[in-house]
């Protein structure tokens, strides 16, 4: 029971801090316990009312605010006041009687509770898996990086060349992937082949994506970054792409930009590849 008394207290002095000069007037009527209700009879006017562990019953007037804790609010019919607050109890209101501001009730029974705790694992569920995703992905880059950091010359010259043009190819890229997957998902039988698909193509946009951030890494960080490790370079480089991308709707938009990106890296490397295994098979034959 005291632990309750100290949670309403504190909650009242904060409330308080929170009303402007005129609300710690001389014309407060407050009550804390008691069996006998906290009364403003009608044709009275206070400048706000406060209860702790009782009921309130308005019939006069109240300029302000009517706050009650751990106690019921009986609204009269002639009852004026701009707003009501009543936390763990109930507002009785037969009259219905008109509000400026509102009403607002927060009772903790075991159904709040329960609702409050849903609500609060439910943000630490996601922020928990926000915060796996991440190392997961500072893992991934770093490790990716650096065993395939002596074949990303020739994504980096391509961003050197044209990023915007890596970038248009990356999303005509990707709309014709997503048409791809789609028009096999109709099919039961090419449901598994749109799944290959998928898989292929974020294999390749995460290949096509190292380049791209071994390219923004080195143009951001100083040359004195260059004298480190391989290992603890693409940490670096991981770990600053990581934190951007954890940033609210900027993250998503450079995620974006940086996925197709990657992809058009991906898809121009691939058809440069092609290309020069057709040349030299064609210059096989002709000797």
């Amino acid at each position: 029971m005291k632990t309750k008394y100290r949670f309403s207290i504190v909650l009242i002095i904060a409330l308080l801090l929170l009303f402007p000069g005129n609300v710690l007037a001389d014309e407060i009527s407050s009550q804390f316990g008691g069996s006998t209700p906290l009364m403003v009879p009608a044709g009275h006017t206070v400048e706000s009312v406060f209860a702790l562990s009782t009921d309130a019953h308005i019939a006069g007037s109240v300029k302000d605010i009517v706050l009650v804790i751990n106690g019921d609010v009986y609204l009269e019919p002639t009852a004026q006041t701009d707003l009501v607050i009543d936390l763990g109890g109930q507002v009785i209101n037969p009259s219905n009687v008109i509000v400026k501001t509102g009403i607002v009730r927060l009772n903790f029974n075991t159904k709040f509770m329960n609702e409050l705790f849903i609500g609060l694992a439910m943000i630490l569920g996601l922020w928990f898996a926000r915060l796996i995703i991440s190392i997961l992905g500072i893992v991934l880059l770093t490790g990716l990086g650096f065993l395939f950091r002596n074949r990303l010359k020739q994504g980096e010259n391509l961003l050197t060349v044209s990023p915007l043009r890596l970038l248009s190819i990356g999303i005509a890229a990707s709309l014709i992937i997503l048409g791809l997957i789609i028009t096999l998902s109709l099919t039961v039988i090419g449901i598994p082949f749109a799944i290959l698909v998928l898989i292929i193509a974020t294999g390749a946009t995460l290949l096509g994506i190292l380049p791209v951030l071994d390219y923004i890494g080195k143009d951001i960080f100083s040359a004195q970054l260059l004298e480190y490790p391989a290992l603890s370079q693409w940490f670096i480089f991981a770990l600053l792409l990581v934190s951007v991308l954890n940033l609210p709707l900027v993250g998503i938009i450079i995620l974006l930009g940086i996925v197709f990106m990657g992809l058009g890296v991906a898809t121009v490397t691939c058809w440069v590849y092609l290309k020069e295994r057709s040349h030299r098979k064609q210059t096989r034959n002709k000797t």
